[in-house]
């Protein structure tokens, strides 16, 4: 693993500044090959002999008028590797979950400010995507398990170019470094794949589903994902950062009703403008011990978590706004109160969010 991992990290300038990787694995027939081919959006029959710089020559001076990306297929084995250039659907999770549907497929995309996200599917079930920099928002919660079996530490995470190459070369086998790119493999164009509709299926994970299966609430939102379901988003989303963080009072009860009610008149702004008053004092008091943040172990960590539930109510209640907007607002408010992962709230808050960007946006965020 070590010279692996040195080896990749010596390699790191040779690839571009903005990139996606993915390594899948479908078997070894050329059928499986094509389905991969075209699942990126390519045709198989144009698949022609290229290194990564003839694959990037021909991505700037020679794509085709309806082509909008190129990648580079190598095949090893049961596993192909496919490097994207300008667009990046091995970031995908719905690209993957099809692609994977009967193996595994993990990608690793990064941009050229540094930002990288790595995801990782089997047998058509997510099992881990994060921010190498945030192991600890991995989600699912699940996860951890398959972060903890690899051969890469959380420290060398924080590098994460070689570690993320390490892990693919760990899953196929196959070494991706300068002399990779230096190799012949396939060059195809990429043409924009026609629309899917979003099921809800597609919005929940395995560990996302366990929750609605037990909570009748949540799987009313999953299994409808209509506007018709935003005041129950957001009333939900305010009573789970109410919950965490032990918020109390005539203004949180206040708040709470008009809330349930779906009330955002006159008296329902006097109730908001209190909220204002507690929301800064919170902020106030836990700001005025240097190095304080937000979490459930110390006194002034918890005010931080409180301040954030009293924001999740002020925007549940803010008047005249697009109630998705109000929804996206609230959830991720609450989204920031660190709620509980043994009794689901995580990942209730993880469904409320799916939820709301699909009725915000009509798409999946995956």
């Amino acid at each position: 693993m070590d010279v692996s991992l040195s080896a990749y990290e010596r390699a790191q300038h040779l690839f571009p500044d903005h990139g996606c990787l993915t390594w899948i694995r479908t078997g070894t027939s050329d059928e499986a090959f094509a389905g991969l081919v075209r699942g990126f959006g390519g045709d198989p029959a144009t698949a022609h002999p290229a290194t990564w710089e003839d694959a990037e020559g021909e991505a700037y001076d020679d794509l085709a008028e309806d082509a909008d990306g190129i990648m580079l297929a190598a095949r090893h084995g049961a596993w192909t590797v496919v490097m994207e250039l300008f667009n990046a659907r091995g970031m995908s999770l719905r690209t993957l979950r099809d692609l994977a549907a009967g193996g595994e497929a993990y990608s690793v995309g990064w941009t050229v400010n540094g930002l990288a996200s790595v995801t990782y599917v089997a047998r058509g079930e997510l099992v881990a995507t994060f921010e190498p920099g945030d192991l600890a928002g991995v989600a699912p919660a699940s996860g951890r398990d398959w972060l903890a079996g690899l051969p890469v530490s959380e420290e060398q995470w924080r590098h994460w170019f070689g570690a993320a190459l390490v892990v693919g070369e760990e899953l196929s086998g196959a070494r991706v470094d300068g002399s990779w790119l230096w190799r012949e493999h396939l060059c195809v164009q990429l043409h924009p794949l026609p629309p899917r509709p979003v099921t809800p299926a597609d919005l929940l994970d395995a560990d996302m589903r366990a929750v609605a299966d037990r909570d009748p609430r949540i799987g009313a939102i999953a299994a409808d994902p209509t506007p018709a379901q935003l005041p129950e988003i957001i009333l939900v989303a305010a009573e789970l950062a109410v919950a965490t963080t032990g918020l109390e009072g005539p203004s949180i009860e206040e708040a709470m009703r008009f809330i349930a009610a779906g009330d955002r008149g006159d008296t329902a702004q006097e109730t908001r403008t209190r909220l204002f008053r507690l929301r800064d004092r919170y902020r106030a008091e836990a700001r005025g011990v240097p190095g304080a943040s937000p979490g459930h172990d110390t006194e002034h960590g918890r005010l931080l978590l409180k301040e954030r539930a009293v924001q999740a109510l002020i925007y549940a209640l803010r008047p005249g706004a697009d109630l998705a907007e109000v929804a996206r607002e609230t959830v991720e408010a609450a989204g920031e109160t660190h709620l509980r992962e043994d009794n689901g709230d995580r990942e209730r808050e993880r469904i409320l969010s799916v939820v709301t960007y699909y009725l915000r946006t009509g798409m999946s965020p995956w």
